[in-house]
């Protein structure tokens, strides 16, 4: 919604400027604050620009006015403020032609401009600092190679902005935005469809608006608060996921927090950290924290740590690839039925399945239930140890592949015919056998009815 800020014009007169979007009307209430109190202590000098050269003939601090189209420029050390739009008895702002304000040749250490023009300011900065509210209309912001620091806010237009090479702040709003940052370091809040860019600088983007491009740099911060953008970053960059987003990192190192339902891709090492139901590759080393949903992942060495409710699937990859999996809390599926590599897997505390896939894996049941299959690899380990096992365990195709081996450690089965025994003990029913251990661990082999000592690896 559109809101008129009005300021005091030259010879007393009511200047009106149309502003929309909620950051650009807190800075117009800053500047209408600033201008007025000046204006009331008498140290404020009123006067109207013209097309062309402008610059103040007094010794205060000066405020010009922009009411009419064209071309302005601006000389002088003085004017400190300069307000575009219409001089008013009703407070109605009528300015609809468009403005190009140049304050590039400024001298002034510190300006404020604010624009409301239905028909769009373009502003080209200097060195100085500033604030730029650009109000209705589409806006242009131009900051080229110049080293201020800048406030630029936009409102619902379709706006241009072109950091400069200081720390800008940007606030862009509804619309189809442009932003290109420069070397400095930049915070963006982005509340349209933008186009942002930044690769020389240290940014900060927050993305409320959604479907949104960005492409930054190294040590790039982005918040993903909404769905469908599309981001990539260099090196030691952090992502705070959104939801249906697509994440890329081309940086040695990256971090992707959260996300729900995203595409996240890095063409080197990747943390990812508590996402939900994500497609991951990392074509380097992958550290996977507590992540949860129907998740997929591809990496060239993966360290995966799970959550209750991860459906996680493992995929692609070369058969030098290793994948160690540490279960958690909770309920988790981790399967390698579709990867080249190999997988280490420890199991936790819920009712895990474990599935390997075409290497010789090792699956080591935890403190819960498992179910536990090698996979279509031969020579797998299935492996318990006393002090942390304790669970109903089921091995689904122990017979099915040469070298499969189960392996019971800190049991002492290897002494006074302890194996012996537990064989001998087992229960065959069904064509499945299990056997019973001293910690109350039982472990089912499906299809097997011929256990012997040669199956098992004891320590």
């Amino acid at each position: 919604m559109a809101n008129i800020t009005t300021v005091v014009g030259a010879s007393g007169q009511t200047f009106a400027v149309t502003v929309n979007g909620g950051q650009t009307q807190l800075l117009a209430q800053q500047y209408q604050n600033a201008v007025s109190s000046l204006h009331t202590s008498g140290g404020l000098d009123s006067y109207d620009m013209v097309p062309g050269s402008n610059a103040s003939s007094g010794s205060n601090a000066a405020h010009g006015l922009i009411s009419q189209g064209g071309q302005y420029s601006l000389t002088d050390s003085t004017t400190q403020y300069i307000s575009v739009g219409s001089y008013s008895t009703t407070g109605q702002d009528t300015l609809n032609s468009a403005v190009s304000l140049d304050v590039s040749g400024s001298t002034a250490s510190n300006i404020s401009v604010l624009a409301g023009d239905y028909a769009g300011v373009s502003m080209t900065a200097g060195n100085q600092n500033g604030t730029f509210i650009g109000g209705v209309g589409n806006n242009t912001f131009s900051g080229g190679s110049s080293t201020g620091n800048w406030n630029i806010a936009t409102g619902d237009g379709n706006d241009t902005i072109t950091g400069t090479n200081g720390n800008d702040t940007v606030s862009a709003g509804l619309g189809n935005n442009k932003i290109d940052l420069g070397s400095g370091t930049n915070v963006v809040r982005s509340e349209g469809q933008d186009t942002i860019g930044g690769t020389t600088g240290t940014d900060t983007v927050t993305l409320l608006g959604g479907s949104s491009v960005v492409t930054l740099g190294a040590n790039a911060t982005v918040y993903d608060t909404t769905s469908h953008n599309t981001v990539s970053g260099g090196n030691n960059s952090f992502i705070t996921g959104g939801s249906s987003s697509t994440y890329f990192s081309t940086g040695a190192m990256s971090t992707v927090s959260g996300g729900l339902n995203d595409t996240i891709s890095a063409s080197a090492d990747m943390w990812q950290v508590r996402g939900t139901a994500n497609s991951i590759n990392a074509s380097g080393a992958l550290t996977f924290l507590n992540g949860t949903g129907a998740t997929t992942v591809s990496a060239g060495t993966s360290t995966l740590f799970g959550a209750s409710g991860l459906d996680l699937m493992l995929v692609g990859g070369s058969a030098s690839s290793s994948n160690l999996f540490v279960g958690n809390e909770g309920n988790e599926t981790v399967s390698a039925a579709s990867s080249n590599g190999t997988l280490h897997a420890f199991a936790g505390t819920g009712n895990e399945t474990i599935i390997g896939g075409s290497a010789s894996d090792t699956l080591v049941g935890g403190s819960g239930a498992a179910t536990l299959t090698g996979g279509s690899g031969a020579g797998n380990l299935f492996a318990l140890t006393k002090g942390t096992a304790g669970g109903d365990y089921t091995i689904t195709d122990f017979g099915s592949a040469a070298g499969n081996l189960m392996a019971l450690y800190q049991y002492g089965l290897q002494n006074n015919n302890g194996l012996a025994n537990v064989l001998s003990s087992a229960t065959v029913a069904g064509g499945n056998t299990t056997i019973a251990l001293s910690d109350n661990s039982k472990i089912t082999f499906v299809g097997v009815t011929d256990l012997n000592a040669s199956n098992f690896n004891l320590s």
